[in-house]
């Protein structure tokens, strides 16, 4: 490969969407640069078993054990076969950043925590790496939500000294960073991305999402389920806070609303993603002259004129920063990966702290 350097980290990223497995090769020097990315699907019987949990929120010890290890072989199955694509030496490679596949986020209360599946062990093993997991737990310790994890590494790729941004990931759950241009971040999620879009879609129509909104593109909004969904006391909550399937899921959705079209279904829930995140939009428009999104939702294009009906700023990709939007939360682990090996601390909130566990593997 180009670069035999031995600062070259992989990043994985599965999320709410669980659609499959993201997985990146960055270079960090003076710069972060990446590599190469590609997406790995989940093999069609475990993405079900994924599915079927995360949307019943029913989990079994046995279960977990299972689908923990089950997760760690798929997840280390993608990145052999990312490193083999690309030629990469794996004595070039420092670290894994392991995302791991969240079944459960619960950042408050008495006990919080954030359950993730994919047994680090099992990874490094297979792939001969060492691996970094578990960051969403020590966020937490740290005193922050667990998620988003991205607004430290969204600073070091798209702050400017010039201007404020707003950077927008629309994945399953729609999170922000907003930079200021003293360096300064914070971010939040906003609530559902396509979460409540794909679920509807694989559970009624037999497909997995809706395909550039051509499906909500045909229906018309139903106000009562969209200001009764908006009413939810996420939406009340002040940032910085965080969400999952656990809140946004198939129960989320009113009964009236069920009852309509497809059409209509899917016109009024993806209204709620774009009023949700209009309304961060709104919060900062005064320093802003664009937003940046990225995520998989950017392929959402009536999504994306939904937005565009609340702001008069211009929406732009991450792709004209040079960045490849589905790439940019699997960057983020490599990236976290890096300052973990490294012992470099990341802001939480008021705190100071490194992120992840690591975990070595045996000849």
């Amino acid at each position: 490969m180009k670069n035999s350097s031995n600062k070259i980290f992989i990043g994985t990223m599965s999320g709410t969407s669980y659609d499959g497995i993201d997985v990146c090769a960055i270079s960090v020097d003076k710069e972060i640069k990446l590599l190469y990315f590609s997406s790995f699907g989940y093999p069609p019987k475990l993405r079900k078993e994924i599915a079927s949990v995360i949307e019943n929120q029913v989990l079994s010890l046995r279960l977990y054990g299972e689908l923990n290890i089950k997760i760690g072989h798929a997840f280390s199955k993608a990145i052999n076969a990312f490193i083999k694509k690309n030629n990469i030496a794996k004595t070039h490679v420092s670290a894994i950043g392991l995302s791991g596949q969240t079944l459960w986020h619960q950042p408050s209360g008495k006990y919080p925590f954030s359950m993730q599946a994919g047994d680090p062990v099992i990874v490094a093993q297979e792939c001969g790496i060492k691996v970094v997991s578990d960051f969403r737990n020590d966020h937490i310790r740290l005193g922050g939500e667990g998620a988003p994890l991205v607004p430290e590494f969204h600073q070091k790729i798209f702050s400017s000294l010039k201007q404020a941004r707003l950077i927008i990931n629309i994945g399953g759950i729609a999170n922000y960073s907003y930079l200021t241009k003293e360096k300064g971040f914070i971010g939040s999620d906003s609530g559902p991305g396509n979460a409540l879009i794909d679920s509807y879609c694989q559970k009624y129509l037999n497909c997995n999402f809706d395909r550039k909104g051509l499906i909500a593109r045909k229906g018309s909004i139903h106000q009562p389920s969209l200001k009764k969904m908006l009413a939810h006391a996420f939406f009340q909550k002040r940032d910085p806070k965080s969400t999952g399937k656990e809140t946004f899921n198939l129960q989320f959705i009113p009964q009236n609303l069920l009852k309509h079209t497809p059409e209509n279904i899917l016109a009024t829930l993806t209204e709620l993603t774009a009023v949700s995140i209009a309304r961060v939009i709104k919060t900062k428009e005064k320093s802003l002259k664009e937003v940046i999104l990225c995520g998989g939702g950017i392929n959402n294009t009536f999504m994306l004129e939904r937005i565009s009906h609340y702001t008069a700023l211009p929406l732009c990709s991450s792709e004209l920063f040079g960045y490849q939007p589905q790439s940019i939360e699997a960057m983020a682990f490599g990236w976290l990966a890096r300052q973990r090996v490294n012992k470099q601390p990341l802001i939480v909130k008021n705190n100071k702290g490194v992120l992840g566990k690591i975990t070595t593997f045996k000849l």
